[in-house]
């Protein structure tokens, strides 16, 4: 019987319910490669869910290339990277998935904006030559 039992709705579960209408797209982690995400200025905490494995794991909604998304984790490195960089409301963060002995492993760094790749309209690669150009007149 206690299997059947953890498979039921635990309390407060239908108020955490999202309408499938409005379920975001998740943020995809692969091995090997960074993601950058951003929170809402706004941002308080992740929502906890039961799992079906008498644990929990946390839905957190951010940004990923500026479209709306989430992410759910029962992760520790991922979980305590991001208590690290708390307070995460209006943070930039990327997050990197990794094999470490074999087993996943999240590493958590954050962005300032001196980091932030910007593109310049109008630039063109070719205007590196002319950076260097204006670098040199600086030291006249």
């Amino acid at each position: 019987m206690e299997e059947n039992e953890t498979n039921k709705p635990q309390p407060g579960t239908y108020d955490e319910m999202t309408p499938s209408s409005e379920r975001k797209p998740k943020v995809e982690f692969e091995i090997g490669k960074s993601v950058a995400v951003q929170f809402s200025k706004d941002f308080k905490k992740p929502r906890e869910f039961p799992s079906s494995e008498k644990g929990v794991y946390y839905l957190f909604d951010c940004y990923e290339e500026g479209e709306e998304k989430i992410f759910m984790t029962a992760a520790w490195s991922l979980l305590q990277g991001l208590k690290n960089a708390e307070p995460l409301a209006g943070k930039n963060l990327l997050i990197s998935k990794r094999l470490v002995a074999g087993k996943q492993n999240y590493s958590v760094e954050e962005i300032t904006d001196d980091e932030i790749p910007v593109e310049r309209p109008g630039k063109e690669d070719s205007d590196e030559d002319s950076d260097e150009d204006d670098s040199d007149s600086d030291e006249e």
